[in-house]
């Protein structure tokens, strides 16, 4: 079935004395089938739904689980009891052996398959004919297994082709590198990408390489360097690591992280692989509106005519299987199930998946009703965006362990307290307890003003504070000898939020405006804009050598080339706020 068109939809009309043909039973199933398989294709998509796990028996044999799947054309696979295979028994293992390298990755695909069974005669045809030809009574619908060198194509599983975009940078020696960039980004957020490495040989591996950003920036830099060192890591030979980067404020553009060229190293046992070549990139469209409303809408637009006019073959990976060949014989080393994650979730499933997700939130609703009994109050604005108090408070008490008591000029300290507040900086109040009671009397400040001798001790007491850890730490110093073994304090943590009443994720900067269209020396000026913070000073530059240039208030001039140009603006302040506009300066 390679015509993925299900239409149109006709049916038999029947009535008294019509006869009855082959064709007429064959649009009798064709209906019906069609109809089903619509459904599940446009309903629930392509993948598995339950079963078909693939399990390591031994050095070259596999069992394949019972199972269920839906195929591309939305045909349902089914495995009816677990089979056992060597791999010289599935089809491709033969084209696998005449390839140079000694160690590499297969994949087990699975497809639909019919095939005729009960051969019979066809008592209305030529006896001759049918006895050379056939003719058989049932079409058996079962499975096919086949294995493959090749990863599916970008795009292929639904997964793809809707949220994320798969990339190969290197694959040789044993060695898989894949980028796993988003299909969609919102302008100015950042957003995480994944970089996956498969080692199949048992040699570390070492690598390095430099991916050129447009449009994407990573640490205020428009390239990130990519390093991977696997004696870094517990030996798995599968590993992915996550990065993080952020979409420039720009709408509806194209984002492209690639490759540079001649610009990476790669060892194996901290031997030199030459001649490696990293090559490709990932591209991403830069969205003005909502993340969720983008793909979204694009499904609804774009499902019809991907699932009915597109005739690709999507197969189904069940296991990837990392095989070492010497010679004549091979070993199958590991299997690692679903490496593309071709699922379909089912309701029972997805309710499964929204009860966790809920349990998580209700986690986090009881973690915020506990901050805001110690003082770290979450107020709602209109607009439902969380906002911090202009002060935070938060008290508790310590204990420092004396030991045996001390001597005058003898220092003690506490342990790390974290004070609940989050980081930055806090004003911590000390006041020492005359008992470990919890009824005692509490002094602050000075113990001579009192002269009380109702104290436990008499010493010096302080706090210092970790900004970049949300602790604080304190210390004791006796001005007097104590046989006392511990000391209870009582501390205060107070927060001045007026300087930093945004969190870091809402502070923004653009350009105004975003895009400019000049002529060759036209000046033009550009506004900085903050959201989400104090407005402060901006460093701007061009960030083509020949492309212009632009003064400290922002007033840019166009060079004398005809191009498209980047003008830069940096916070003096917030070192994290950058924002790009675009200059196109034309010939007229």
């Amino acid at each position: 079935m390679k015509n993925l068109n299900y239409f149109p939809f006709e049916r038999n009309k029947y009535f008294y004395g019509k006869l009855l043909s082959v064709d007429d039973f064959e649009t009798e199933q064709k209906y019906m089938n069609n109809k089903r398989r619509m459904g599940n294709r446009f309903l629930h998509g392509c993948g598995v739904i339950s079963g078909l796990n693939v399990v390591q028996v031994d050095d070259r044999t596999f069992s394949l689980e019972a199972g269920l799947a839906l195929d591309y054309a939305g045909r349902e696979i089914v495995v009816e009891r677990p089979v056992t295979k060597k791999l010289t028994e599935i089809e491709g293992f033969d084209s696998y052996t005449e390839e140079d390298e000694e160690r590499s990755s297969l994949y087990l695909c699975i497809e639909y398959e019919e095939r005729e069974k009960e051969p019979v005669y066809n008592v209305a045809g030529d006896i001759r004919a049918s006895l050379r030809d056939g003719e058989f009574n049932k079409v058996a619908e079962g499975y096919h297994l086949f294995l493959t060198n090749e990863q599916p194509e970008s795009g292929m599983t639904d997964l793809d082709a809707y949220y994320e975009e798969r990339t190969m940078v290197y694959w040789g020696n044993g060695v898989q590198i894949t980028q796993i960039f988003p299909r969609f980004l919102e302008s100015g957020q950042e957003f995480g990408w994944k970089l996956v490495v498969e080692n199949l040989g048992e040699a570390p591996l070492r690598f390095s390489y430099r991916l050129l950003l447009d449009f994407l920036e990573c640490g205020g830099q428009d390239f990130i360097n990519v390093a991977f060192d696997e004696e870094e890591h517990e030996k798995t030979g599968h590993y992915e690591l996550a990065f993080r980067a952020r979409a420039l404020s720009v709408r509806n553009t194209d984002g492209n992280a690639s490759v540079e060229e001649d610009n990476f190293t790669m060892s194996l046992g901290g031997r030199p692989v030459y001649n490696a070549k990293f090559s490709g990139g990932n591209t991403m469209r830069i969205l003005e509106g909502g993340l969720e409303e983008e793909i979204k809408g694009r499904y609804y637009r774009e499902t019809m005519d991907k699932l009915t006019k597109e005739t690709v073959r999507q197969d189904i990976y069940l296991a990837e299987l990392s095989v070492i060949r010497a010679e004549t014989t091979y070993v199958i080393d590991r299997v690692r199930p679903m490496p593309f994650e071709q699922y379909v979730y089912n309701g029972v499933l997805a309710s499964l998946m929204d009860r966790i997700t809920q349990d998580k939130i209700d986690g986090l609703e009881k973690r915020m009703k506990t901050w805001e009994t110690k003082g770290i109050s979450l107020k709602k604005q209109s607009g439902g965006r969380a906002e911090r108090p202009a002060f935070q408070i938060a008290t508790g008490t310590a204990v420092i362990d004396l030991g045996i008591g001390g001597t005058a000029g003898q220092k003690f300290f506490s342990q790390e307290i974290t004070h609940g507040l989050g980081l930055g900086a806090v004003t911590v109040l000390l006041g020492e307890a005359y008992s470990l009671k919890d009824d005692s009397k509490i002094l602050f400040g000075d113990p001579d003003v009192f002269e009380d001798k109702g104290l436990s001790v008499k010493g010096k007491f302080a706090a210092r504070v970790n900004v970049a850890a949300g602790t604080f730490m304190i210390g004791l110093a006796l001005s007097e000898t104590t046989v006392t073994r511990r000391v209870k304090i009582h501390w205060t943590a107070m927060k001045d939020n007026s300087e930093l009443r945004y969190d870091r994720e809402e502070r923004g900067l653009y350009l105004k405006p975003e895009m400019a269209y000049l002529k060759l020396r036209e000046t033009y000026y550009f506004e900085p804009i903050f959201t989400g913070a104090a407005e402060h000073g901006v460093r701007f530059r061009v960030k083509e050598a020949e492309g212009g240039a632009i003064d400290e208030n922002g007033m840019y001039t166009a060079p004398n080339i005809p191009g498209v140009y980047e003008v830069i603006a940096e916070s003096t302040a917030y070192p994290d706020l950058r924002a790009s506009a675009f200059v196109v300066v034309r010939d007229i």
